[in-house]
C-alpha cells in the first residue's frame, strides 16, 4: 500500500511527523516524502497508486479537479490536526472519508482551559501580577475571589474541548452552566451542566471560558453587550479564537471595571500585539496561542490517526469521522 504524505510545512508537519512516528505509519505501507501543492505534479506517478493520505497543519486544500487528477483513487485521508472545515468539502463531495485529531488536539486545551478556570476562581491572575507593586491590592483581590468551592463556570460552546473541559470540572465543586444550541438536554445532564443562553451565562458566572468553533458567522460575537453583564470580579477565558472577540468593547470592558479579567490565549493580531488594545490592559494576562498541541504533544494526534488507520483496514467503527453533515456545525 502507498501512502502519501501531505504537508506544505515542513515545521509544522516535523512537529506531528516524528521518526518515531514515522517509523510506525512505515509498518503500514511505503511513505512519500513529505508533498506540498507545488511537489504534486513531480509526483503524479506515486500519488496515482495511493489509497491513503496522511497529513496535519499546513495541508494543501485542494479542488475536487486536483483531487481526480492527482489521487484518483484515493478512499481516506487521516488528518493529525484539529479543523479539517478549510479542506475537506471537496474530498468529502468525492466519496473520500476525512478522519481528523481533534479529539487528540482537544486534549491539551481541555487541560489548559481546566488549569485557567482554578485558577481564575482563586483570583489568581491579577494577584500575581500585582504582588510584586502593589501587595495589598494583590491580597485584597485574591480573597474578594469566590473561590472554588461553589463557584459558577460557564463554557461557550460544548464541542470536544468544551466537553472534556465539562468532565474535568466534575472533580471540582463547581456549578456548571453552558451555552451551545447544538448539545441536547441528555448530553448535557451526563456532562454535569445546565444548559442557559449567552446573557445569563455572561451575567451569573464567575468565569467564562470560550470553546466555540471557528466559524466566519461567529466573528465579534463576544461584544459590548456581553461584556457590559459581567460581574464585578468576574474572569473571561479565551482559548478559541480571537476573531470571535470584539477586542475594543472587552478592552473599554476591562479598563472601566479594573477587578475584571481577561485571560486570552489567542487574539486577532498575535505576531504584533503591541497594536492590539487588550495589551495595554493591565487586568488582561495574555499567552502567544499555546493551549493547543506543543513541544511532545503533536505527537500524540499522529499516533491517533494512525490508531484509526488501523481500525479502517481492519473495518472496525471509526471514532475521528468527519462527515458532510457534521462539518456544518463542528470548528
Amino acid at each position: 500500500m502507498k501512502i502519501a504524505l501531505l504537508g506544505g510545512s515542513g515545521l509544522q508537519f516535523g512537529k506531528v511527523y516524528t521518526p518515531d512516528v514515522l517509523e510506525k505509519l512505515g509498518e503500514y505501507g511505503e511513505l512519500s516524502a513529505r508533498l506540498g501543492r507545488r511537489d504534486l505534479e513531480t509526483n503524479a506517478a506515486f500519488l496515482r497508486d495511493c489509497e491513503i493520505a496522511f497529513s496535519t497543519w499546513g495541508m494543501p486544500a485542494l479542488t475536487g479537479e486536483e483531487i481526480a487528477r492527482y489521487l484518483p483513487n484515493l478512499k481516506a485521508v487521516f488528518y493529525a490536526a484539529g479543523t479539517v472545515q478549510y479542506f475537506a468539502r471537496p474530498f468529502l463531495e468525492r466519496g473520500v472519508r476525512v478522519f481528523n485529531a481533534s479529539a487528540a488536539n482537544a486534549v491539551p486545551v481541555a487541560e489548559y482551559a481546566f488549569a485557567q478556570i482554578s485558577l481564575a476562581a482563586k483570583g489568581y491572575f491579577q494577584a500575581a501580577k500585582f504582588y510584586r507593586s502593589l501587595p495589598l491590592y494583590s491580597l485584597i483581590h485574591a480573597n474578594a475571589a469566590p473561590g472554588l468551592y461553589g463557584c459558577r463556570v460557564g463554557l461557550v460552546g460544548l464541542g470536544a474541548v468544551g466537553q472534556a473541559v465539562a468532565e474535568k470540572l466534575k472533580a471540582l465543586d463547581v456549578e456548571v452552566y453552558a451555552c451551545d444550541p447544538f448539545v441536547s438536554a441528555e448530553r448535557a445532564e451526563a456532562l454535569n451542566v445546565t444548559l442557559t443562553d449567552m446573557e445569563t451565562l455572561f451575567r451569573t458566572c464567575d468565569v467564562v471560558s470560550n470553546h466555540l468553533a471557528d466559524k466566519e458567522e461567529l466573528k465579534n460575537v463576544f461584544g459590548r453587550r456581553l461584556f457590559r453583564l459581567m460581574k464585578p470580579r468576574a474572569v473571561f477565558i479565551n482559548t478559541g479564537r480571537g476573531a470571535q472577540v470584539s477586542e475594543y468593547a472587552l478592552a473599554a470592558s476591562l479598563l472601566t471595571h479594573p477587578s475584571r479579567t481577561f485571560v486570552g490565549d489567542v487574539m486577532k493580531r498575535e505576531i504584533f500585539p503591541y497594536i492590539n488594545p487588550l495589551f495595554w490592559c493591565p487586568n488582561a494576562v495574555l499567552t502567544p496561542h499555546i493551549a493547543g498541541s506543543t513541544g511532545q504533544e503533536p505527537r500524540r494526534m499522529g499516533y491517533l490517526m494512525i490508531g484509526e488507520l488501523d481500525r479502517y483496514l481492519k473495518n472496525e467503527p471509526a471514532r475521528c469521522e468527519v462527515t458532510l453533515p457534521a462539518l456544518e456545525h463542528m470548528a
